[in-house]
This record gives structure tokens, sequence and C-alpha cells, in this order.
């Protein structure tokens, strides 16, 4: 928060019109008013709100709403009601109307209102999300003795992943809840990632008397199948007939043998997803040395399955290509970049006349594409030069008077709140830049990241595409580290988008999505120590270590890439790729990692990587060095 006084005064230079510079002189009653608000002085809150909403009248909607909480503070509830329903009345599109409404609530139960009941209803009928008022509103109804009206919406709750679930659950009894509410409920576990809860709901329908068996089976094997447990998983899809979920769990559990008996059962299926499980087969075989027959499957593929063909043909190629059968992969290649003109296979097609010694006959045109990681492996290699320099981009624009009273105002999280408002209500992408590199400037990366990567353009907007946020902590780490900077904030990127309050549902914590053991053992290395897991959002701490991590990982493999694939997919999966595999290059290691989650990780880092670098203007000869080396396996 040290530098926000002079991102403040930055934004306002560039955005703000000279002539409006000393127009706001009562500015500090606005300050003043939220401060003795927030420090507990309501009456002083009162008497400087006043003066303000005098004054600022475009943001009065948000000084109504303070000076309502420190009327209620004070007891003065009449007063509280009258500034919410001036601000309902005046401010109807208002982004904090759904805060005021909840302050409207608040207001009605400590005054035992009849019009709570309405209040509530009104409430829950224009934000159904906010299970925590649903459940106050489910309560207030059994205290009213509207038993029916309660158990409804208690039902409703428990069929949700909220946390209010387990509550709602403890106000129905078991003839309440139905077949249906636990699908329902099961279901929503699995979509919040809380597939061992989900397995307890499935496993209570199964003993219903009215029990759906073949929905409730099918989605306790998805449960199973998310937590690992594919052996059981496959025995459960099996039952209910599903081809593809049984097939995927063979695969994954290893049984090979029986997925290959029953593999001419899948073939006849009219499942096409089917032919996603046969190349991942494919690629199985091949990495057993069965190359043959990889080759087999994937021919079947691309005859009996158009919508995998394109993919079907660019496995049949890399089998060739490490079969160092080049003329055969070389002739599947030109046939996929005539079809799809994908700078990939163009980038395989050089590799193999790079591998052969050879100047091919036909010269193709290779343009830098950027966002494309096969680009980037081009510039690598010298084949492409003409890399586009950073963009020097105009944000000047006039802000809504709204926002600019709140940013002068050093109001923060409201002027994002503003902003993100009028982006929702005016989507025209020729304004998402401006208010974009004010968000950057606010401490809003992710959302800036997320809505800048949505416009054609992106790239012309590579500083806001690309944020260095947090420099200071990532400059200071890696100095202590020895790591490069760039990579620290492409893995930043890509992990968190620079939410220092990210968690994975797999538990990962903090800008560098650290697991809490990592954190703890990698930590304890360098002298830090956690007393609890929530220190792992600071900044300082979450930084150093994951930097510290990464450097390690680095030295383990010897270079980038593969400490890259290390980070996501652990160094035990790592370490048996390189064991078991030859790739002289890292660009075959990369292309070959096993894991397609693994796999796109490892390319988004490493375009964020190269971007950085280029933004920065140190795309150097060492940094490429470091990231093109590869070390390990059957070498």
């Amino acid at each position: 928060m040290k530098q926000l006084g002079l991102l403040i005064a930055l934004i306002l230079f560039f955005f703000l019109p000279s002539s409006t510079l000393s127009q706001f002189s009562s500015i500090d009653y606005l300050i003043e008013g939220k401060k003795s608000l927030q420090s507990g002085n309501f009456q002083r809150a009162e008497e400087y709100l006043t003066k303000a909403l005098n004054e600022f009248k475009e943001i009065g909607d948000y000084i109504l709403l303070w000076r309502a909480k420190a009327y209620k503070e004070m007891n003065k509830y009449e007063e509280a009601l009258k500034d919410i329903r001036e601000l309902k009345q005046n401010y109807p599109k208002s982004p904090i109307l759904k805060d005021a409404r909840k302050e409207e609530i608040e207001i009605a139960k400590l005054l035992n209102l009849p019009e709570l009941e309405e209040f509530y209803k009104s409430f829950i009928n224009e934000y159904p999300e906010e299970i925590r008022i649903k459940y106050e509103y489910a309560l207030y109804l059994k205290k009213q003795e509207k038993i029916e009206k309660a158990r409804k919406i208690f039902k409703e709750i428990f069929v949700t992943a909220s946390p209010y679930a387990d509550q709602a659950e403890k106000e129905l009894s078991s003839e309440d809840i139905t077949t249906n509410d636990l699908i329902k409920k099961a279901k929503a576990l699995n979509s919040s990632y809380q597939f061992k809860k989900a397995e307890k709901y499935l496993k209570e329908a199964l003993n219903m008397k009215d029990s759906q068996k073949t929905e409730i089976l099918s989605l306790l094997g998805y449960s199973l199948f998310m937590q690992k447990r594919y052996s059981e998983a496959a025995d459960i899809f099996k039952n209910t007939g599903e081809h593809y979920w049984r097939a995927r769990s063979l695969l994954r559990a290893k049984e090979y043998e029986i997925f290959k008996k029953e593999l001419p059962e899948y073939i006849k299926s009219a499942d096409q997803r089917i032919s996603e499980v046969l190349i991942n087969y494919a690629n199985i075989k091949r990495r057993a040395g069965e190359y043959d027959y990889a080759i087999k499957i994937l021919k079947m593929v691309v005859d009996k399955y158009p919508a995998q063909k394109e993919n079907a043909m660019w496995y049949l190629a890399w089998n060739y290509y490490l079969m160092e059968d080049y003329d055969k992969a070389e002739k599947i290649l030109q046939q996929l970049y005539l079809s799809y003109g994908k700078i990939k296979y163009l980038y395989w097609l050089e590799k193999i006349n790079e591998t052969k010694g050879v100047v091919p006959v036909k010269q193709y045109s290779i343009a830098f594409q950027q966002g494309d990681i096969y680009s980037y492996l081009f510039y690598m290699k010298g084949k492409i030069s003409n890399v586009p320099e950073p963009a020097i981009v105009n944000y000047q624009m006039t802000l809504p008077k709204r926002v600019e009273i709140l940013i002068r105002a050093s109001f923060r999280d409201e002027a994002i709140k503003e902003i993100k408002a009028l982006l929702k209500d005016n989507r025209n992408p020729e304004n998402i830049p401006a208010f974009c590199k004010i968000l950057n400037e606010l401490g809003d990366y992710s959302t800036t990241v997320r809505l800048i990567s949505k416009i054609p353009n992106k790239f012309s907007f590579s500083e806001l595409l690309y944020p260095q946020a947090y420099k200071d902590v990532v400059l200071n780490a890696s100095r202590k580290i020895n790591i490069n900077p760039y990579l620290v904030f492409a893995i930043i990127r890509e992990e968190s988008r620079f939410d220092r309050f990210a968690y994975s549902p797999a538990g990962a914590l903090g800008l560098m999505q650290l697991m809490p053991e990592t954190a703890k053992r990698e930590g304890k290395k360098i002298g830090i120590r956690f007393k609890k897991d929530s220190e792992i959002f600071e900044a300082e701490k979450n930084i150093l270590i994951g930097s510290y991590y990464l450097k390690n990982l680095i030295e383990e493999f010897g270079s980038i890439v593969p400490a890259i694939a290390a980070y996501n997919a652990g160094e035990k999966a790592v370490q048996s790729w390189l064991r078991e595999n030859f790739y002289r290059d890292i660009d075959e290691f990369m292309e070959d990692i096993p894991y397609a989650e693994t796999k796109a990780y490892v390319q988004r880092v490493l375009v964020s990587y190269f971007e950085y670098l280029r933004i920065n203007r140190a795309l150097t000869q060492e940094a490429i060095s470091k990231i093109i080396k590869v070390k390990g396996g059957n070498q």
C-alpha cells in the first residue's frame, strides 16, 4: 500500500483533464468521513459524510451507505433506513446496491420490522447466489413457525456445495431428503471439486428405496475417478455400460490387458469420445515401444472418427518422427500444414530437415505469431528474426466522474468495483484497455489479464497482458535466489494471475500456488517457518519460497523446461519421463509430455516467459540457452 498514493497520482495525471485538478477542495470531508467510520468514530463520520454528500452527489450511493452504517452504529435506525431508501431510489444501478440491501435487512432485523420478510424475499429473488442471506431467511421463517416455507429453503440450500449446506442439513430430517436431493447435492459437490463428500451422499442415495441406480452409479464413478481411484471407477462404469469412462479408467489404472480385451466393444459403440481414448492408448503403446500397434490404432481413428482426424494424423507423424522414418512423417506433416496451416506442423517439418541435414525443396514463409509457442521456438533457432517491439500505447480517456472521485479519494476497492460495473454494462472492446490500465494501476491484475486476454488485439497491450506485479518482491527474491525474475513473473501469471489469495481445489496457496507441505519443506531450507498455513498467502514468503523451489528444479534437471514441468506434475514424474525416453532436444521433451495438462502448462509458461523477456528487451542468447538445454534420460 505504500505506493498507492503514487499510483493514484499517476492515474490522475494520465487520465484527468488538468482543469479538474483543483475542483474538489472539500474532498477531505469524504476521506475523513470514511476513515472515521472505519475507526469507530460514528458521530464524526456522520458529520463529515453529510458535508461530503452535498459536494459529491455523483457518488452519493457510497456516501449514503457509509452514513447509514454510521447511523446504525449510533442506534439511529430510522435515519439509516431513510439513507438506504434514498440510495435505492436514486441509484438503482449502483454496484453497491446489494450491500445496501444487506444493510437494510440487518437494520430490519434489529427493529423486528414487519417488512423484514418482504426484504428477504425480494433480496433472494434478485440475488439467489447469496446463500448466507437465504440461510438467514430460512432461520427467520422457522422462528416465525412457518415450518414448511423454512423446510423448502433449507432443502434448496442443502443441495448446494455452499458452506451453509451442512448447517441446512441439520435443520432437515431424513424424511425430508429425497433421492433427487442427494443427486443434486452430489452434482454440486462434484462441480466444486469436493469429490470425497460427493461420494458420501451418492452412497446414501444408493441405499434409498427409490434409488435411481444408473444415474447415481455414473456420478459415483466420476467422483472416484477424480479421486484417482481408477480401478474402483472402472468397475462402476462397467455396470453402467459407459464405455468412454470405463476405457479412461482402465487406462489410468494401467489395466491394459482388460482394456485390450474390451477394445472391440468400445469401437462398436456410437460414442465418438472413444476416439480420444484410442489416441491416448496409441501413445501408451508407442511409449512402451509398440510402434506398429500404435500406428494401427491411429490409422483406425483417422478412418473412423472425422472429428479426431487432425489429432490422430499428428500423432501418426509423431510416431514416424520418433521412429526416424522421416519421409512418412514429412508427408503427413505437409498434409496437415496444407489443410490446417498451423505453425506447429511447419516447425516439425523444419525440424526434420534440420535432423536430415538437407535444404528443403519447398521453402515455407515463417511469420512470427505472438502467443504461439512454436513461433518462439523458431526464434530460438534463428529462423525468425522479425519479432515486434513492445507497443507504446496511449491510454488517455475521460474518466467517468464517479471513478474520478473515488480514485482522487484513494478509495481503491470502490474504484475497482465501479470500473468492473462499467465494464459489465459496456462490453465495447475499444473501452477495455483504458479501463484495464486503471485496474492494473490499482492492483487488480487478475481482472486485467482476464479481460485483455479476450480482445482480438491483446498483444498490443503487452504491459497489461503480462503485468509485472509485486515487482520489488520478485526482484528481491530473484537476487537472493539467483533466478531470472521474468521466469518468476511467468510462473506467477500462469499459476495465480497475480491473485495473492488464490486457492486451488487441490489446496495450493498464493501467488506461486504452493502446496502447504512444499512451502513448509522448502521454506525451512531458507529459514522461513510457518505458524499457520494462512502465512503462505504473504507475497514475500510465497515468492521467495516458490523461486527457491523453482531454482532447485532447474539445477536438478539442467534446464528450464523440465523444471517447469516438474513444478506442475512433480519431480518424480519428470524424472521417469527423462529416464524412460530418449530426447535429443528440449522441443522433443516438451512435445512428448504424457500429461496433457502439464504439456499445456509448460507451453503457457514458456510463452509468458518469452513475452516478459521480449517486453523488457531481455531476449539474450544467454537467456535462450538456458531454455533449450536438456539433460538426463538415455542420452
